[in-house]
């Protein structure tokens, strides 16, 4: 029973194996019957003055090994090149035979070499790995795969956030352009740049672009006549036969490490943002502690930062500039806070600068006097916890909430003072005998707190301001500074943006 099952399966098979054997003979015959006499080693035109017009495409299906230092990349793909051979063309209605293929090392190729090759084993492209197919007009199609060792030319001034192009530079360096021309003009544009497909999963169907820390964001494709005057777009007029057609094919390579962008980002944020801060900072010497230790942390940074930066290339990366700008101008603070400190310390009593001009009314002309209060930040427990303005008032004699020598007392207050003060059996006359020496009349001291009251604001106020001018002046020379500091933060950062 199994064996008649078997027997139908077992004639299929013998079926198709002579029939697809009878089919390649068949091939075969005409394959020798259209290579008979053929040379490939002679570019299949019958006039000499016939132009070969060759079609290139690539496909990059991998990058690896972006090398920084060497400026290099290995990309691999696939290449297709097309072109019309005379000598293989045939009657399709009298053969019925639409197209073939045939060895590729037996047929004519174009002599295609990469000239930005990094490596000597890379220089010459050869298409043999893979049959040609060829048209009944003569029309092949040949492909193969490619492993190219390219150079770079890697600008690193927008470090981290930069791209990079990766050229891919073929001509033929046997033929010149009045033999072989690379570029055909029928050819649609969209087709022209190399296509990019990195992952060929059909299940995931997604679109592969990231490897190694890059992303392939595109491709371009150039195409040019290099010659005694460099590489010319149009077509030159003259001599062909001293230009040759050249090719250059490329991708775009983004760097993609959004943790190495964030590290690098927040510590420039934070640094400035210290710096900004240093500015609203009342007490010289929390605000030398502040700078100081802004400049150990920025010292940390760069450290690291210089053992991330790619070599030298070209300008200086924006990150450096930026970085730089911010170090100066830390260092210059601190500069100031410790002269300023020194001013306060040893400047002459009632001293302060002469400008020509009063620089402490300039905000009040220019309406932004909020911003120059001499109250500033303070991590001081003391500053945080204490209300000085409702100690200034009770000095002041302005706070009448608190109980002392100079406030009255109400009915209640007074009748309880004496209930606590003077038990119903001690008499008048006990309490005249044991009053304090010292007694005056309630008048009296009325009347000298008055006088005194209005002979201290005489004697302090004049002297009070004198010593608190210089005060005011260095409080406005600060934030002054802060604001030109904000200016130059944001001209700073739109240049790097934008230029």
């Amino acid at each position: 029973m199994l064996l008649l099952r078997l027997l139908p399966l077992a004639f299929l098979v013998i079926w198709h194996v002579q029939n697809a054997t009878a089919i390649s003979d068949g091939d075969r015959d005409f394959q020798n019957q259209i290579l008979t006499g053929y040379n490939s080693k002679i570019r299949p035109v019958k006039a000499e003055t016939t132009v070969t017009q060759v079609t290139v495409f690539l496909n990059i299906a991998h990058v690896e090994k972006v090398d920084e230092a060497e400026q290099t990349a290995l990309v691999h793909g696939h290449l297709w090149a097309s072109w019309t051979d005379e000598y293989l063309q045939w009657d399709r209605a009298k053969t019925n035979v639409t197209k073939i293929t045939l060895p590729s090392h037996r047929i004519w190729q174009p002599a295609l070499a990469l000239y930005n090759s990094a490596r000597g084993n890379t220089w010459h492209l050869y298409m043999a790995g893979m049959p040609a197919t060829v048209y009944f007009n003569g029309k092949v199609w040949s492909s193969g795969t490619f492993s190219f060792f390219v150079t770079c030319q890697f600008d690193f001034e927008n470090w981290p956030f930069d791209k990079q192009n990766c050229p891919i530079v073929i001509a033929d360096w046997v033929y010149g352009l009045a033999q072989v021309n690379l570029s055909d003009p029928n050819m649609i544009s969209e087709y022209a740049k190399p296509s990019i497909r990195l992952s060929y999963d059909p299940l995931e169907r997604k679109n592969k672009r990231h490897v190694g820390g890059w992303e392939v964001m595109d491709a371009w494709k150039k195409h040019c006549y290099w010659g005694p005057k460099g590489c010319k777009e149009d077509q030159p007029e003259g001599e062909p036969d001293w230009y040759w057609s050249l090719l250059e094919f490329g991708i775009v390579l983004k760097r993609h490490l959004p943790y190495f962008q964030m590290t690098v980002m927040i510590p420039i944020f934070i640094t400035s943002i210290l710096v900004l801060l240093g500015f609203w900072i009342e007490k010289c010497a929390l605000s030398c502690f502040i700078i100081f230790f802004n400049l150990a942390l920025q010292t940390i940074y760069g450290y690291n930062m210089i053992k991330k930066l790619p070599p030298g290339s070209g300008t200086i990366p924006k990150v450096v500039q930026i970085f730089t700008l911010n170090l100066l101008i830390t260092g210059t603070q601190f500069f100031i806070a410790i002269m300023f400190g020194f001013i306060k310390e040893w400047a002459p009593k009632n001293y302060s600068f002469n400008f020509g001009i009063d620089i402490t009314d300039i905000p009040k002309r220019m309406g932004i006097d909020t911003f120059f209060q001499p109250k500033g930040l303070s991590f001081d427990p003391q500053d945080l916890f204490v209300d000085h303005d409702k100690i200034a008032a009770a000095e002041a004699g302005d706070d009448t909430s608190t109980i002392g020598i100079g406030n009255p007392l109400n009915d209640d207050e007074f009748d309880n003072f004496q209930n606590s003060a003077t038990p119903s059996s001690i008499s008048d006359t006990e309490l005249l005998i044991n009053l304090p020496t010292n007694s005056e009349p309630e008048n009296v001291l009325d009347s000298e707190k008055a006088e005194n009251s209005e002979e201290e604001p005489k004697k302090k106020t004049p002297e009070a301001s004198k010593e608190n001018q210089l005060d005011l002046q260095l409080l406005h020379i600060k934030r002054f500074l802060f604001f030109l500091v904000v200016f130059i933060y944001c001209v700073a950062f739109l240049m790097i943006l934008f230029l």
